[in-house]
This record gives C-alpha cells, structure tokens and sequence, in this order.
C-alpha cells in the first residue's frame, strides 16, 4: 500500500479535492508533499470543489464537468456520511480515488489501506492492520499491528488503537488509547 509510483512514461495526474475547508486544506497539503519514485510531485495540478469555498473551482455538483482534467478525486470533509457520499458519486463518475499517504507516515508494507483514507504526519499504520474506505488518521495516530479500523473512521491526533476493531463512522478522540476491543461497540 506505500509503494511508490514510477514516473518513466508518466502522464499527468490531476487531483480534485471534494471540500475546500480545514480537512480539504490538510488533504491538499499531504498531497503536494507526495512524489514519486524521483523525488517529483505525484499531482501536476490540485484544485477543490466546494459549494461555499472561494477558492474552489466549481461547486460540488459540477463533479462530472470536470472528468477530462482531472483523474482523481478525493473527498475531504469532516462527516463520514458526506465522505462516503462523495466517494460514492466520484466513483459513479469514473473517477479514481486514491489513498493519500503523507511521506512523514509510516505505513506497514503488509498493511492494506482503502480507498479515500488520508494519512497524515506521523501516523503509524502497523503490520497486517486493515484500514477501510474514506477513514481519516490524523497527525501522529497509531494504529497496531492486526487493529481493523471499518470504513470512515476518523482518528484523531495522537489516538492510539491496538487489538481492536473500530465500528464503521466512529470517531476517536484526541489522545484516546483503545485497547484489546475485539468488537468496539458503535457510538
């Protein structure tokens, strides 16, 4: 899931960022930090949709008038439901959504990773845990080996999992430690 994309041949790769507040902005920055095997940027342009944003673009309806010039879309908004939402129409528009690994991360080659989570600096994803789709692990969260972490679960800065499994949505609060929960209850 960490591997680096060789740019011999490259085509360009432009990104949409679904979401141009706080998150949208952490997104795009751990974005421009990615490069690939040469040391070069990985996105030649990154651009935001946003109903409300004047920095964005477009609005977020507009998505699909956007497919010729850009590949990718990422969805970055706090709200799990609006993340999967977004997920959900990038994909039905045939856009590629990526996973967005910060390079200060460190993430377990062994480690599987799913579509739409960002990784941000100094999160550590280790051997064998499963990370599901639109889930945000913010700054310096730690997730141990075999931890399960369902789809759209947001870490907060300094969250600590191991030996468990996190429900689908769930948010973990900053600095919270959670151990040995086989079966976290939701809420």
């Amino acid at each position: 899931m960490c591997k680096k994309v060789r740019s011999e041949g490259k085509k360009m790769k432009n990104l949409l960022i679904l979401g141009a507040g706080g998150h949208g902005q952490v997104v795009a920055e751990t974005a421009r930090a990615m490069t690939d095997a040469e040391g070069k940027p990985l996105y030649d342009k990154i651009s935001f949709l946003d109903d409300l944003k004047p920095a964005a673009i477009g609005k977020l309806s507009e998505m699909p008038l956007f497919k010729k010039e850009y590949q990718e879309v990422f969805p970055a908004v706090g709200s799990y439901e609006q993340r999967l939402e977004m997920y959900t129409k990038g994909k039905r528009f045939g856009f590629t959504v990526p996973v967005l690994i910060h390079p200060e991360a460190y993430v377990s080659p062994s480690a599987t990773i799913g579509e739409g989570t960002v990784i941000l600096p100094k999160a550590v994803v280790h051997t064998e845990a499963t990370i599901g789709k639109v889930c945000i692990l913010s700054i310096g969260s730690l997730t141990d080996h075999d931890c399960v972490l369902e789809d759209g679960v947001h870490l907060d800065c300094g969250a600590i999992i191991k030996g468990s499994k996190i429900p689908e949505g769930e948010r973990i609060p900053c600095g919270m430690a959670i151990e040995n929960q086989k079966e976290m209850r939701k809420g």
